[in-house]
This record gives structure tokens, C-alpha cells and sequence, in this order.
């Protein structure tokens, strides 16, 4: 055998081997995440049917949803309903927060017949990035005390933090809840660290399929940082207060859709509705 048939034979031989590893790592890649592929085409739903439709059945999977809110809103019944509707159809969830402790979201799943069983068995995972950086301590499951965030003006260390976190959890699929990102704006310095957190988290929510809710008080920033953050988001949803002038004064609480993923508002019905929630339960109705 001359020199040349010898390379080429060899490079048969490569090509041979390269093509069997490939067709190897595929079978394996199918088999671990072939169910989280299929869940990728689903959408996760709120489990409030009028949001849901509105959004086209759902949020798609690797996306992320800003809910803004302001002075006077109950944010947290949205959150809790978002995570209780993952958690009731086999999903993994996780709640990081920047403003509470773990005692602050506890008893707001109990109506949803989720106790604290949950966490311990990290079918949903809390992460604390509140208690340390501030100062506070409290007694807390296990789970909290794994997954403490030492400087949320790291983007990187929050979400290597998130992903250790979800480590646990194979094909299923997770959405997620950072409560809240006006905190990582006010505590940085320059809007560089926030926006770099923001970007890496679309990225890495992207890659493993993550739908997660972003929360904002609106009446904090200005209007151009409100404005950078909703173009970076896919979804934007609205709660604010519709005050009525007269003599019985009186204001009702308003959810509005102002951007959907991967549609026009010019497609929806409604994008106004009243907000009324209740411990295990949110009723939404169209305001025409």
C-alpha cells in the first residue's frame, strides 16, 4: 500500500467513526431529551382561560414575559397562579426573589393545595436574593439555605445560581419567576450590570426551553428604561389602577396586554381587562 491510499483509507476511516459517534450522541440526545423537545412546541398556559386566549394559548417556551406593576397592585397573585399551573400539570418551577423572604410566598400557594412539601422535594425551588445582601435573616427550608445569592449586581453568579438550582430537573419543562428586576436596576450602579443580567437570562431561558415572568414596578423608572426593558422581553403585561371620578370615587385594578410573543395587539379582541384576585383564584373580564 502506497502512501497516498493509505491517507485516504485512513480518512475512510475517520469519516466512518465521526459518522457513528454522531448517529450515537443523537440517539442518546433523543432519548434524554426528546420528551422536553415535544413539551417545547406546547405553551405554558396561566391557567386564567381569557389570558390564555388572549395569548394565543399560551406563553411559548423559551420566552420571557415582563409584568409591570405600581403602587397599590398586588403583583404576587399573577405570580403565584403562573407558578401553581406549571406545578399542577408537571412542570418545575423556581421563584427568585429580590423583595421577600420565603415566609412572604408561602401561604399564598396554600390555596392552590401547594405546601412547603413541594419545596422540599424541589419541585419548586426558591432562591433567596433578598436576606443577604440586606442584611435579614430567617429560618427557612433547606432549599433556601442552598440557594442564597450572594450579589445580585452579578449577572453571571445569578444565573449559574439559577442553573444550579435546576440541576434536578431532566426533560421536564420549568418556568421561572424573578421577583423583582426593578431591584437589580436601583442597587447597580450603571444600567451595564442589569441589562447584561437581562440579555444573558433571554439567553439562557432560550437554550433550556424556560418560560419565566420578570416583574417591574413602572412608577420607579423613567420612561427610556421602562422602554429598553419591554423591547428586550417578548411579552408585556400591564397591571395598573383605572380610577372613577364622580362623587362614590372608587378605582378597579386593570391587567393590559401590551405586547404579546409573536403576535400583533392588532389581532386580539381585548387587550383591557378588570383584575379581581382572590386567594386561589383570579377572575379577569373584558373592559369594552
Amino acid at each position: 500500500m502506497n502512501k497516498i491510499e493509505y491517507q485516504t483509507k485512513k480518512k475512510e476511516k475517520k469519516y466512518i467513526f465521526s459518522d457513528l459517534n454522531r448517529n450515537i450522541n443523537n440517539s442518546i440526545s433523543e432519548k434524554l431529551y426528546g420528551d422536553f423537545k415535544m413539551s417545547m412546541e406546547d405553551r405554558a398556559k396561566f391557567g386564567i382561560p381569557l389570558l390564555d386566549d388572549a395569548l394565543g394559548g399560551g406563553v411559548p417556551r423559551g420566552s420571557i414575559i415582563l409584568v409591570e406593576d405600581e403602587v397599590g397592585i398586588n403583583t404576587e397573585h399573577i405570580l403565584v397562579q403562573f407558578l401553581s399551573e406549571g406545578l399542577r400539570t408537571g412542570e418545575y418551577g423556581y421563584i427568585l426573589s429580590t423583595e421577600h423572604l420565603f415566609s412572604h410566598y408561602s401561604p399564598l400557594f396554600v390555596p392552590y393545595n401547594i405546601s412547603e412539601v413541594t419545596f422540599e422535594t424541589k419541585r419548586l425551588v426558591f432562591l433567596d436574593a433578598f436576606s443577604n445582601p440586606f442584611g435579614y435573616s430567617e429560618g427557612r427550608p433547606s432549599t433556601a439555605g442552598e440557594n442564597v445569592i450572594r450579589d445580585i449586581t452579578q449577572p453571571r453568579q445569578v444565573t449559574d445560581q439559577i442553573r444550579r438550582a435546576l440541576l434536578h430537573v431532566r426533560s421536564q419543562p420549568v418556568r421561572g419567576v424573578l421577583d423583582s428586576l426593578t431591584t437589580i436596576l436601583l442597587v447597580s450602579e450603571t444600567l451595564k450590570a442589569p441589562m447584561a443580567f437581562l440579555q444573558h437570562k433571554i439567553a439562557t431561558d432560550k437554550e433550556m426551553g424556560i418560560v419565566s415572568i420578570l416583574t417591574l414596578h413602572r412608577d420607579v423608572h423613567s420612561p427610556r428604561i421602562i422602554q429598553a426593558v419591554e423591547h428586550y422581553c417578548d411579552g408585556v403585561l400591564r397591571l395598573t389602577k383605572q380610577s372613577s371620578e364622580g362623587k362614590d370615587f372608587s378605582s378597579t385594578d386593570i391587567l393590559q396586554i401590551i405586547k404579546v410573543p409573536g403576535m400583533s395587539l392588532s389581532e386580539l379582541e381585548n387587550t383591557n381587562f378588570s383584575f379581581q384576585p382572590s386567594p386561589g383564584h383570579i377572575e379577569l373580564s373584558p373592559i369594552l
